[in-house]
């Protein structure tokens, strides 16, 4: 097949990407800056573009047999709010309409659990409400918004699918979207006197997420919308994991979520002040951390054969390569 795929450059495009590749298809991958085609993987072709700005892009369509949409503005905090709107809600649709034009027939996006909301009791399933109105960040409120618009377009007749990753964690390229990994080497590094207090999360392994969309990539499965969730753990269990699997004792004490708020209140005042991006996390993040985030992905085991790979043995392959790569101790 001959498949475009944005966000090539994050955590799970590139993982993609490379799992693409073995499986010898021609691939196109959308750029943002001309030295980011270094990092891709070798035969893979770049265009150097936005998704927001259709016009850098357009020409690369016409004969691409699917488009994989894997890229994001994910990110704490922007200076320019509305930075959010158009490239995770405006480049989403102005994507998938250019796809139409050039009679792309199969175009994969890439969602987030976060759109689907929290749970806050049983694990949420693609076709159940969200649960609570508000969104914690400009994050999520723009998933949601291009949840929404995906929606839309499915029942307009796009040949959209429409996948739900939840915390994707594991070894690859280590940006935001690669939060898991981010969070722990300064624990296991011995950098990080505390942790947080977690409830429920959806843990997913990046071998398992990438599998799925694979699967929807390369087939026709039944349904639109999948979740590609993981092992729902409270956040004792995923400490007690992260133990068995490096040897080392987790932070002794969590830090209280309002002492947590506030430093993230500062933090927002001094990304005001000084025009730089929070370095550790916001008053909207701790929000999150609030609130438990845990998803059903049966659907998708039962029609594109998903698999869910246990935290314990997950988080020891990343350890593994952490160690490994030398990025911790």
């Amino acid at each position: 097949m001959r498949i475009f795929v944005t966000g090539g450059t994050g955590f799970l495009g590139h993982e993609l990407l490379k799992a693409l590749k073995e499986r010898r298809h021609a691939l196109t991958a959308l750029i943002r800056m001309p030295e980011a085609a270094a990092t891709l993987p070798a035969g893979v072709q770049p265009v150097v573009g936005a998704i927001e700005r259709p016009e850098t892009y357009r020409a690369a369509l016409p004969g691409q047999d699917a488009v994989v949409h894997a890229a994001a503005l994910v990110k704490m905090w922007a200076r320019d709010r509305s930075e959010f709107d158009r490239v995770n809600v405006g480049g989403t649709e102005r994507l998938v309409r250019a796809a139409a034009d050039a009679k792309v027939s199969k175009v994969v996006y890439t969602s987030s659990f976060i759109a689907l909301g929290p749970s806050n009791g049983r694990p949420l399933r693609e076709d159940d409400p969200r649960r609570t109105p508000e969104a914690h960040n400009d994050y999520e409120r723009t998933k949601v918004k291009a949840d929404e618009t995906a929606r839309r377009l499915i029942a307009e007749g796009h040949p959209l699918y429409v996948l739900y990753p939840g915390v994707i964690y594991g070894p690859g390229n280590l940006t935001d979207g690669n939060l898991v990994a981010r969070n722990i080497i300064p624990v296991l590094n011995g950098t990080m006197p505390f942790g947080m207090s977690l409830l429920a999360w959806s843990y997913a392994y990046i071998d398992d997420v990438v599998a799925g969309f694979v699967k929807v990539v390369e087939e026709t499965p039944p349904s639109r919308r999948y979740i590609l969730g993981g092992d729902n753990r409270t956040g004792s269990e995923f400490y007690a994991a992260l133990e068995a699997a490096s040897g080392r004792k987790p932070p002794r004490f969590n830090i209280p979520l309002g002492l947590a708020s506030a430093a993230g209140y500062g933090e927002i005042l001094l990304a005001r002040l000084f025009g730089r991006p929070p370095r550790m996390l916001t008053h909207e993040v701790v929000r999150i951390y609030r609130k438990a985030w845990t998803y059903d992905s049966a659907r998708a085991a039962a029609e594109i054969g998903y698999t869910i790979t246990p935290l314990e043995e997950g988080l020891r392959r990343l350890v593994e390569w952490l160690r490994r790569t030398r990025k911790v101790r």
